[in-house]
Parts: structure tokens; C-alpha cells; sequence
């Protein structure tokens, strides 16, 4: 469990914010490269409590800005977006992406008013289908993190995100639980799936180490990244299965996958303290992925504001007689149950009245390393910074070995993630 105190600084990422200080340090995916045109509609984003508008160019730059008109208030969104700015509809006032006025044809004389207006506004950065930004101080912008995934074709690649509606930090420590498969995505028959896919929209075959080992052997390992979480399972008669889940600090997530499966890498940026940009990233090591196959396994079915039809309000559609014959939810769809356990949870769950046992251990260590470096900033202290060449090469894998073998011999750390400790001359 957690005081109420860590909690709260555990939860909270609004301006101004210890943790939402230290999360603008980092780049953060704000926006798919599909969703803005050349001078077409802008659109709202709402990122660690702040309201935005972004937009895209004459030229095809992407803005991303405050969304509230610093003459008088009103919202950018409802703007006119030609002519390489975006324009308020109230006075005509206009901004180009990088915040700068650059016409208020309101005023006579605009000369040196003009001048001294400025929107904030963010970089951004298109990458592999996505628009990233960086919100922190100038002088701090860290080098762009280089993933894995970034380097494979488009067609290997399935670029998703989804409102959910509670905080960044339940949403995360679902990704890190491995037992929570064995029962939350648990089908109750064998379940036939394409080459490269997990699960069903049922759930995970029983079969699967995933769903036929609770409870697991667990560790974590520090690594140049954060956390390596490691587990072990019965596999076969002789041989135990061994998973890992990649932590990367603060907010980035590779799931549990074996060889010949589909990679998944998640981000979770807080949209405010109460809901989350949920971000999923599915992709194919070596071949074109089955784009319909993970949209039905993840069974999620979205608004126009990128908002789920199926949520609480109706109950995420669940068949209680399915919750017997079928899955362990009555739930349809992997996404769709992993939102139903964190969502109903509350949009901030109370973690001072937990009751944590030995399988939380890499949620333990999560929350341990992130309260830990939000203190040592609060001190002053130097961020966490990632290393970009390990990223380059790092996804989540898993293996068969004799059941003999410890995990240290068997699935051990490579070189390349291992933390350096410098070399003390005598």
C-alpha cells in the first residue's frame, strides 16, 4: 500500500505538478499523423491537464498549442486553419505553429503589441505514424527515444489509441501484473487463432503459460531503461516457461510475448488526473500483421472523440452466461476487459487501502522507481535518462528451457540493458 501523501503524488500530473514536472521531461505521443490535414480541421488534445489544439499547416507542419486565444479566451478549435496559421474566429487574431502572432487585423496599429503576444506552444515531432511533443523547459529536451518498433515497415505495424477513463498509473500497473491474465483474459476452451496473434476476442487459450500459471515466480532487475520483470512458469513436463514485461521509464510498457507473437508496446500519458491516453502499438517482427485479427482480439469499438462504446455505462457488454461458458469476464474483447478492471476501480483508486501480495511485485517496483525519481527531482536532481541505443534493439520475448535451470541462467539480462557501474581506479 501506499500513504495517502504518495498517492497523491503518485496520481497527480497537472501543471505545476511534481510528477506532471518530471513527465514533461520525456516525449510524450500526442496525436496519430493521420488525424490532421494540410489546412483541415484542428483538433483538441488534452495532455497532462492541459487544454491544446493542434493543426497542421500549409506546409505540413504540425502545431500544437494552447487552445484558449490569449486576446480574449476563446477557443482556437473553432478557428480557421489556412494560410500557414490558425486564426480565431472572435477578432481574427493568428498563430503559427510555433505560437507566434503573426496577424491582428483587429488593432490599427499592431506593430509592438503584436509583437509581444505569444501562445505557448510545444515541439513536435512526426515518427512512425505518430506526432510526438515534448513539454518540459527547453534546455532539458532529452534526445528522441528510437524504438524498436519505429524501425519496421508500415505494414508490420498497427498504430491505436483510446481514451480510458481513470488514472495514467492503474492503467500502467495493469501492464506490469502478470497473474492478471491467467483470470481476467482467461478462455475457458482452446481457442483457435491466426499466426502471430495472442488471444481471441474470448481470451487467451488456456494452454498459453500466460493463462495456465497463476501463481508465477517473479523478479525485477534494474536495467538502463527501468525495469526488466521476469516470470516463470510450468511450460511443459520438463520445461518451464520464462516471460519478461519491459518497464521504460516514466510511462512506456512492453507486455509479455513469446517468439512467433505479434509484439505489442503500450504508452499511458495521462490526459489528466482522471482519465488516459492509452496507446498500443502492435507489431509483426518479420511480416505484414493481420490488421482485422488484433482489432477483433482487442475488440475495441471507438467514437469520434477516440472515446469506447463499450464502458460502464453499459456495462462493457457483459453476458453473464457467456462469464460461464466462455471467458472468466463475460467480456468480449482483450482491451475491453483490461478496461473494465481499472476503470471500475474508480477514476483514482485509494491505494492506502490495498492489501498487496508477492505476485504485485513488479507493480512494487514501478511505483517505487517513479516515486523515488519524482522525489530525487523535487531535490534538484537529474531525470532518469533513458539509454536510446538499448531501445533500439528492446521488445519483450520469452523462451522454453529445462525446468531445472534458474531464470538467471536460463532468460538472463543481455549486456546491452545491463546498468554500467563505473570502473573505480586504484
Amino acid at each position: 500500500m501506499l500513504s495517502k501523501e504518495d498517492n497523491q503524488l503518485l496520481t497527480q500530473t497537472g501543471p505545476g505538478t511534481p510528477m506532471g514536472d518530471l513527465f514533461r521531461r520525456y516525449w510524450i505521443p500526442a496525436l496519430q499523423t493521420e488525424e490532421l490535414e494540410k489546412d483541415g480541421k484542428p483538433k483538441q488534445v488534452k495532455l497532462l491537464g492541459e487544454d491544446l489544439v493542434a493543426f497542421r499547416d500549409t506546409n505540413g507542419k504540425v502545431g500544437l498549442i494552447d487552445e484558449r486565444c490569449p486576446h480574449r479566451g476563446t477557443s482556437l478549435y473553432f478557428g480557421i486553419n489556412d494560410g500557414c496559421g490558425i486564426r480565431c474566429m472572435y477578432h481574427g487574431w493568428k498563430f503559427d505553429v510555433e505560437g507566434t502572432c503573426t496577424e491582428i487585423p483587429s488593432e490599427e496599429k499592431e506593430g509592438k503589441f503584436r509583437q509581444s503576444i505569444k501562445l505557448k506552444s510545444y515541439p513536435t515531432k512526426e515518427v512512425s505514424g505518430i506526432i510526438w511533443t515534448y513539454m518540459g523547459p527547453e534546455e532539458e529536451q532529452p534526445p528522441f527515444p528510437n524504438f524498436y518498433w519505429m524501425d519496421l515497415p508500415k505494414e508490420n505495424k498497427l498504430v491505436e489509441r483510446v481514451w480510458q477513463e481513470c488514472n495514467y498509473a492503474q492503467v500502467m500497473e495493469n501492464d506490469l501484473d502478470y497473474v492478471h491474465a491467467a483470470f481476467l483474459h482467461k478462455a475457458h476452451l482452446n481457442q483457435e487463432v491466426k499466426e502471430g496473434v495472442l488471444s481471441s476476442d474470448l481470451g487467451i487459450d488456456p494452454n498459453h503459460p500466460l493463462v495456465k500459471n497463476p501463481p508465477v515466480k517473479q523478479a525485477v532487475e534494474d536495467t538502463n531503461y527501468g525495469k526488466r520483470c521476469v516470470a516463470v512458469g510450468i511450460g511443459t513436463e520438463t520445461e518451464n516457461a520464462f516471460m519478461e514485461i519491459h518497464y521504460i521509464f516514466p510511462f512506456y510498457t512492453y507486455p509479455p510475448r513469446f517468439g512467433g507473437e505479434d509484439g505489442m508496446w503500450h504508452a499511458f500519458i495521462p490526459r489528466d488526473d482522471y482519465s488516459t491516453w492509452s496507446w498500443d502499438v502492435q507489431f509483426a517482427h518479420d511480416r505484414a500483421i493481420d490488421v482485422d485479427a488484433q482489432h477483433q482480439r482487442r475488440g475495441l469499438k471507438l467514437d469520434e472523440e477516440l472515446k469506447k462504446q463499450i464502458n460502464l455505462e453499459n456495462e462493457y457488454a457483459q453476458d453473464r452466461e457467456l462469464q460461464k461458458s466462455g471467458n472468466f469476464t463475460g467480456i468480449r474483447g482483450i482491451a475491453n476487459q483490461d478496461h473494465a478492471a481499472t476503470e471500475t476501480m474508480g477514476p483514482i483508486v485509494d491505494r492506502s487501502i490495498e492489501h498487496l501480495g508477492t505476485s504485485d511485485l513488479p507493480v512494487i517496483h514501478m511505483r517505487r522507481i517513479l516515486l523515488q525519481q519524482v522525489k530525487a527531482f523535487q531535490k534538484g536532481e537529474k531525470q532518469f535518462a533513458l539509454d536510446n541505443e538499448s531501445l533500439k534493439t528492446l521488445y519483450s520475448d520469452g523462451l522454453y528451457d529445462e525446468n531445472q535451470k534458474s531464470w538467471q541462467d536460463a532468460f538472463p539480462l543481455k549486456k546491452q540493458f545491463q546498468i554500467m557501474k563505473p570502473v573505480v581506479k586504484k
